[in-house]
């Protein structure tokens, strides 16, 4: 039996193996905008309010897991889609004092960096709102689940910083400065 020629065929099928785990591992560049969701929670009068946004888009979305330090997104999130649990507070989020969706309809949030954690991932990015722009940091888990993958996490903004709820709404006692979001977004490669 020829060894050399063993080890050479054992080679290259590994190789072949490797080559085609590679190719088959999927590139997302896709938001599957019905299954994903972006809600918020507040306190108002020292009780949790809930609520979420149905209309989000990406107009940048590339994520390859074997490259996450590559990856880009930009989301958009159509403002007049805002539910914050009752009709009233929806109207009164409508105007200048709130959101002024006339003047700025939209929330966007652009990725700079992406890196690897030893327990998920992290993104930094620009969230802007009302014409206001800062610079957040948002941790993140990443699973694949068949064709899809789905990226979890939350992170915390205060609304003072994007003027969101001026006059009257500047004291933090009627509705905390605190604004929490919670996203589960869904891709398809």
């Amino acid at each position: 039996m020829n060894i050399p020629f063993l080890r050479a065929v054992a080679l290259a099928a590994a190789l072949g193996l490797g080559a085609l785990g590679n190719a088959s591992a999927a590139v997302y560049t896709a938001l599957d905008t019905d299954a994903s969701s972006v809600t918020f929670g507040y306190s108002q009068m020292n009780v949790s309010m809930d609520g979420s946004f149905g209309k989000i888009k990406a107009t940048e979305f590339n994520f390859d897991p074997q490259n996450p330090e590559a990856a880009k997104v930009t989301i958009e999130i159509a403002l007049a889609s805002i539910d914050a649990g009752y009709e009233e507070a929806n109207a009164e989020l409508e105007k200048d004092e709130w959101l002024a969706l006339g003047q700025h309809p939209l929330a966007t949030f652009t990725s700079k960096k992406v890196e690897a954690l030893t327990n998920g991932y992290q993104v930094i990015g620009d969230l802007s709102i009302k014409g206001k722009t800062k610079e957040v940091t948002v941790p993140f888990s990443f699973k694949e689940h068949g064709n899809t993958g789905v990226f979890e996490g939350s992170f915390t903004f205060h609304r003072a910083d994007f003027g969101v709820g001026e006059g009257q709404w500047k004291d933090f006692s009627i509705v905390a400065n605190d604004i929490a979001i919670k996203f589960n977004i869904v891709a398809k490669p």
